[in-house]
């Protein structure tokens, strides 16, 4: 499998994160001292509390069945052993046919190459937002 092939079906594994948050599929997907910023500007470090707060999130009938929906825009590789890949997605629940528009996220990813496996290391998702009055105005087409 090429890196490319690897990242691609790394991103597609963490559509599991809600319905099967465990310790095996976190450490298969993330390093030991993984980041995760959430939209909301919480910060998790490590695999413990990333597991944590998906555990909780996948226990509460909000999430329950949910699934991410992702779709990868850019891979970058910086070097050999670390890629930045640019994600777009949100949380499909379980009620929803498809993804509403105004849930979506776009998700910077940091992929690191360890013993030939490619795992994240860091993943900070970002709301994605209509620009205010002021952002339209400052602007430059």
């Amino acid at each position: 499998m090429t890196d490319e092939q690897q990242i691609y079906a790394k991103t597609a594994a963490m559509k599991l994160m809600f319905q099967e948050p465990s310790r095996e599929l976190f450490e298969t997907l993330f390093t030991k001292d993984c980041d995760y910023v959430t939209f909301m500007g919480q910060h998790f470090k490590g695999i413990n509390q990333n597991l944590a707060a998906h555990r909780k999130l996948a226990s509460t009938w909000l999430f329950r069945g949910a699934e991410l929906v992702s779709e990868i825009k850019q891979i970058k590789f910086m070097s050999e052993d670390v890629a930045v890949v640019i994600t777009e997605g949100a949380i499909k629940f379980r009620w929803q046919k498809s993804v509403t528009q105004n849930r979506l996220s776009i998700n910077t990813n940091v992929f690191i190459k360890t013993d030939g496996e490619w795992k994240l290391a860091s993943f900070q998702n970002t709301r994605q937002q209509r620009p205010g009055l002021m952002q339209r105005l400052m602007m430059i087409s």
